[in-house]
């Protein structure tokens, strides 16, 4: 099974994502992706470049934490995909007569990971983008990839019909909290649980998949996008449903 979906990173809080550097931009949807053990992943950015010269850049994999020997992740452009242990490639890249970055033009990056087909794991990785000419112009992109279960329960409770997210549960608290909602409607619907600091920055995502209407709960174990623990303060918990928005606040104490 083949998952495909697109990086971001820093968002304030609905709004999509645009990582910018002095002379192009990264930009993504999504910073995690899910599935079941054995998916292939394949998980993609844009650069754009937005200077009025061409560039030369250097894609570089600064983080690359993998759960098991059985899992690989490779670095790819838009016509080929290097080895798992290389983590540097280029554009231009004359081998794969890939050319330099144009003025106002688009490359396309992206990641193809395999997973472990036995174990349920979580992979941490993280890419720089830096301008040959001048590494500090920079942007850089960390994400997840994870065949872990996501703690996401159907709740068997009456309906109303109505799409809802409900106070967590308890709040404050530590180490792990329950997040109610319930999807209405009366067909499937794309959903995401989303986590946020008091910045506007993504945490983790709790959930991305289709949900037919019915209630739900998801725990977050305040664990975040790189499975670190988060610090203690506000967060904010969003509930996205098709064109459905609602967001609540809660307190984790460390």
């Amino acid at each position: 099974m083949k998952k495909k979906v697109l990086f971001h990173g820093m968002v304030v809080f609905c709004f999509p994502v645009m990582l910018w550097a002095q002379s192009f931009t990264f930009t993504a949807d999504s910073l995690t992706a899910h599935g079941a053990p054995g998916d292939f992943f394949d998980i993609y950015a844009d650069i754009h470049n937005i200077s009025a010269e061409e560039l030369s850049l250097r894609i570089i994999r600064t983080q690359n934490s993998l759960p098991s020997l059985f899992w690989q992740a490779s670095l790819c452009n838009a016509q080929a995909c290097y080895a798992p242990d290389l983590d540097t490639i280029m554009i231009p890249d004359p081998m794969f007569g890939v050319p330099p970055l144009a003025p106002d033009s688009i490359a396309e990056f992206h990641l193809q990971i395999l997973s472990d087909p036995t174990i349920p794991g979580a992979a941490y990785i993280t890419i720089r983008v830096e301008n040959v000419a001048d590494t500090s112009d920079n942007a850089t992109l960390s994400f997840m990839a994870t065949t872990e279960p996501t703690g996401l329960g159907v709740v068997d409770l009456p309906l109303t019909g109505n799409f809802q997210l409900y106070a967590n549960y308890p709040n404050p608290f530590n180490p792990s909290t329950t997040i109610p909602f319930e999807i209405g409607g009366a067909r499937p619907v794309n959903v995401q649980v989303n986590i946020y600091n008091i910045l506007g920055q993504n945490v983790a995502m709790l959930v991305d998949e289709p949900l037919v209407p019915g209630n739900y709960q998801v725990t977050w174990d305040a664990r975040d996008l790189h499975g670190n623990i988060a610090p203690s303060g506000v967060y904010f918990y969003e509930l996205r449903a098709g064109d459905y928005r609602q967001m609540r606040k809660m307190l984790l104490v460390q």
